[in-house]
C-alpha cells in the first residue's frame, strides 16, 4: 500500500539498500577500466572497455523490465545483490595474482548486466511505494542517492587504488553488495501477480510487444525524445566517460586521486541537479527542459577553451571540475522530467517494461560513443581540445533539436496516470 509519507518504511529501506549497492557498484566500476587505462596507456583500449561493458544494458534491460513486472521486485533486488557479491568475491580469488585486460573486461559485462536486470525492478517500485504528489520527489531521492554513490564511490576508488591497487577495492564491493542483499530481505513492496498465462522468461515477447505498442501508439513523441537521449548520450555523455579520465592522467599527467575527485564532482552536480529538480521542473516541466541539455552541452566549452590556451595542469584541472559539476546538474535537471513524465504517463501494470525500453534506447548509442571517443583521443593525443569541441558542437545540435520535439508532446506538463488498460494495448 502507498504510504502517506515520502519516507515510509519501505522506501526508506530501498533508499539505504541503494546506497550501498551503487556504492559497491560505482567503487569497482571506477576502479576496473583505471586498471586497464594505467596498464595500457592506450584511450582505445579503455574506450573499447567501457563501450563493451555498455552492451548488457542493451540486451538485459528488456528481461528486467519483464522480470519487474512478474516477479515481486525485492526478490529480485536481493537475488542480484547476492548474485554480485558471489561475482565480486570469486573474481578477487581467482584474479588476485594479476588483472589482465580481458578478466576486466569480462568483469565490467558482468557488473552491467547484473545492474540492467536490477534497475527496472528500482524504477517500477517508486511508484507503488509513494503517493502520487511525492512522485517528483521520490525521484530526485532516488536520482540523488545514485548520485551521491557515484560520488562516494569514486573518492573511495580512488584512495584505495592510490593507496594499495585493484585487490582490496574487489572486496569492498563484495561487501557492500552482501550488506545491501541483507537488508532488502526486510523490504515488503507490493506486488500483483499477473494470470496471464506462462512463466517470465515465456512471456518476453508479448510483454515487450505490449510495451512497445503503449510507446508507439500511446506515446509516439515519447519515442522521438528518446532518440534525442540517444543522440546525446553519444556525443555528450560518452564524451564524459572517456574524456575525463584521459584528459586529466594522459593530457594534464595528473594522478589518480585528482581524477577520482573529478568523477566525484560530476556526481555532486547530478546530487546539485537533484536536489534543485523539484523548484525547477515546478516552473518548467519537461516543455522547457530542453534548457538543462543546452546547459549540459555550453558546459563543454570552458574545458575545450582552458585546453586551447595551454594553461597550467592544475588550472586546467579546476576549470574541468568546475564545468563538469555544472553540466551534470543540468543533466541531472533533465533526467528528473523525463522520468517522472515517463511514470505518470504509464499505466502500472507496464511501468517495469517501459522503463526498460526506456533505458536500452536512451543508452543504445553509448557503447559506440566510448568507442568513437577512445579512438579520437588516441588520434588527437596532442590536441584533445580538437576532440572536446567536436562534442560541444554536436552536443550543442542536438540540445537546439530537442525544443521542439519536447513541444509537441501531448499532455506535457499533466501526463495521465495509469489511464491506459491492457485492452487498449492490443493490436
Amino acid at each position: 500500500m502507498k504510504s502517506a509519507r515520502l519516507f515510509s518504511r519501505d522506501f526508506t529501506l530501498m533508499v539505504i539498500g541503494q546506497i550501498i549497492s551503487l556504492l559497491g557498484n560505482a567503487v569497482l566500476r571506477f576502479a576496473l577500466p583505471l586498471q586497464v587505462l594505467d596498464a595500457t596507456g592506450s584511450a582505445a583500449a579503455f574506450g573499447g572497455v567501457l563501450a563493451l561493458s555498455m552492451v548488457p544494458v542493451l540486451l538485459c534491460s528488456p528481461l528486467g523490465g519483464v522480470l519487474a513486472d512478474r516477479v515481486p521486485r525485492q526478490r529480485i533486488m536481493w537475488g542480484l545483490d547476492f548474485s554480485t557479491a558471489a561475482l565480486a568475491a570469486g573474481y578477487g580469488l581467482l584474479f588476485a595474482g594479476g588483472h589482465s585486460v580481458a578478466a576486466v573486461g569480462g568483469m565490467m559485462v558482468l557488473l552491467s548486466a547484473i545492474q540492467a536486470l536490477y534497475q527496472p525492478a528500482v524504477q517500477a517500485s517508486i511508484p507503488v511505494l509513494v503517493a502520487e504528489e511525492h512522485l517528483p520527489a521520490a525521484n530526485g531521492v532516488v536520482a540523488q542517492v545514485q548520485a551521491l554513490s557515484s560520488l562516494l564511490g569514486p573518492i573511495l576508488g580512488g584512495v584505495l587504488y592510490g593507496w594499495v591497487g585493484l585487490a582490496p577495492i574487489v572486496w569492498v564491493g563484495a561487501a557492500c553488495f552482501f550488506g545491501s542483499a541483507v537488508m532488502e530481505l526486510f523490504l515488503r513492496i507490493p506486488f500483483r501477480r499477473r494470470e496471464d498465462g506462462g512463466e517470465p522468461l515465456a512471456a518476453v515477447g508479448r510483454d515487450l510487444r505490449d510495451a512497445g505498442v503503449f510507446l508507439v501508439r500511446e506515446q509516439p513523441g515519447l519515442l522521438r525524445v528518446l532518440a534525442l537521449i540517444a543522440l546525446i548520450n553519444l556525443f555528450l555523455s560518452a564524451l564524459f566517460i572517456v574524456g575525463l579520465p584521459y584528459l586529466i592522467k594522459i593530457t594534464l599527467g595528473l594522478s589518480s586521486q585528482l581524477y577520482s575527485f573529478a568523477e566525484a564532482a560530476l556526481s555532486l552536480g547530478s546530487i546539485l541537479g537533484g536536489m534543485l529538480s523539484g523548484a525547477a521542473l515546478g516552473r518548467t516541466g519537461l516543455r522547457g527542459a530542453w534548457r538543462f541539455l543546452l546547459g549540459t552541452a555550453l558546459s563543454l566549452l570552458p574545458i575545450a577553451l582552458a585546453l586551447v590556451l595551454g594553461l597550467p595542469p592544475l588550472a586546467a584541472y579546476g576549470v574541468i571540475l568546475a564545468a563538469v559539476l555544472a553540466g551534470m546538474a543540468c543533466a541531472m535537471l533533465f533526467t528528473v522530467a523525463a522520468q517522472t513524465y515517463l511514470q505518470r504517463a504509464t499505466p502500472p501494470h507496464l511501468l517495469g517494461k517501459v522503463a526498460a525500453f526506456v533505458s536500452a534506447i536512451s543508452t543504445c548509442a553509448m557503447p559506440l560513443g566510448q568507442a568513437l571517443y577512445g579512438v579520437l583521443f588516441q588520434a588527437f593525443q596532442v590536441r584533445a581540445w580538437v576532440v572536446v569541441l567536436f562534442g560541444l558542437g554536436a552536443s550543442l545540435a542536438v540540445a537546439l533539436a530537442a525544443a521542439p520535439a519536447l513541444r509537441k508532446l501531448p499532455g506535457l506538463d499533466e501526463a495521465p496516470s495509469g489511464g491506459y488498460t491492457e485492452e487498449s494495448l492490443k493490436p
